[in-house]
């Protein structure tokens, strides 16, 4: 790592440009698809789950991370002090907001967002089912309710947290699929989930195998969400078992949704 990252670095600064371009497009894409839906809900669901009694049951985090999208869940689950392996996976979903709306969007088709939408939710369901410990976990603890400036506040920060992994994520990915540029989607979709799916929603393919294979990417979530939902919610299990199910997730959200659009088809 210590050699990688001034390597890192060097490139960037040789390719200035480049890099520039791409940590403002990540940041127009932030702004214009994610910063609008999760930031109000999570102020508001900050503000609710800190005044909800210790015995706040573990559903009710699973449906307003659904409702919110990653790392919506993450967030809530860390102030509650919940450790729950299951719930951790399960809740690792992108905003119904993004999927219906921005990926609905760019396949221009309303029907395949939802059916983005409903693979990807149930994908993420299902796979909780498979995590072992979760039924164990331990309650919460009660909190102390939060005002509206610092709900805002907290709130922010996890924005940024979202913010900087995806720029740093899109930078990566221009400056690798600039030296091997077969391997750019592929990278992308690893990577920055948002991006990934953009190029996947541009390739020359039927409407069913875009969208499932968004659907998937989407699923799997890539190395920033990863990394979003860590940085929230530390210590729920180890790096490489939360990247195992975000890719189980995504594999079992591809099969769902191809199911999806060709009945809808």
């Amino acid at each position: 790592m210590r050699l990688f990252l001034p390597l890192l670095m060097g490139w960037m600064l040789f390719r200035p440009a480049l890099a520039m371009d791409a940590a403002g497009a990540a940041c127009r894409l932030f702004v214009q698809s994610v910063l609008p839906g999760l930031f109000p809900y999570m102020v508001l669901s900050l503000m609710l789950v800190s005044r909800m009694p210790a015995a706040m049951p573990g559903w009710l985090i699973l449906l307003m991370g659904w409702c919110g999208g990653s790392p919506t869940g993450a967030r809530l689950m860390a102030q509650r002090g919940m450790k729950n392996k299951r719930l951790a996976v399960s809740c690792a979903t992108m905003s119904p907001m993004f999927l219906l709306g921005t990926l609905g969007g760019w396949l221009n088709s309303p029907g395949a967002g939802v059916c983005i939408l409903l693979s990807v939710v149930l994908g993420g369901y299902l796979t909780g089912l498979m995590v072992r410990g979760g039924e164990n976990a331990a309650p919460g603890a009660e909190t102390r309710p939060l005002a509206l400036g610092e709900a805002v506040e907290a709130a922010a920060r996890t924005m940024l947290l979202v913010c900087g992994t995806m720029v740093i994520f899109r930078v990566f990915v221009a400056l690798a699929a600039e030296a091997l540029p077969r391997l750019a989607l592929p990278m992308a979709t690893a990577l920055e989930v948002t991006t990934g799916t953009k190029m996947l929603s541009e390739l020359p393919l039927p409407l069913p195998l875009r969208a499932s294979l968004m659907a998937g990417a989407t699923g799997m979530g890539g190395a920033a969400l990863l990394m979003q939902n860590r940085a929230c919610a530390p210590g729920q299990m180890p790096l490489w078992e939360q990247a195992l199910w975000q890719v189980v997730h995504g594999v079992i959200s591809f099969g769902l949704c191809l199911g999806l659009m060709l009945l809808w088809g």
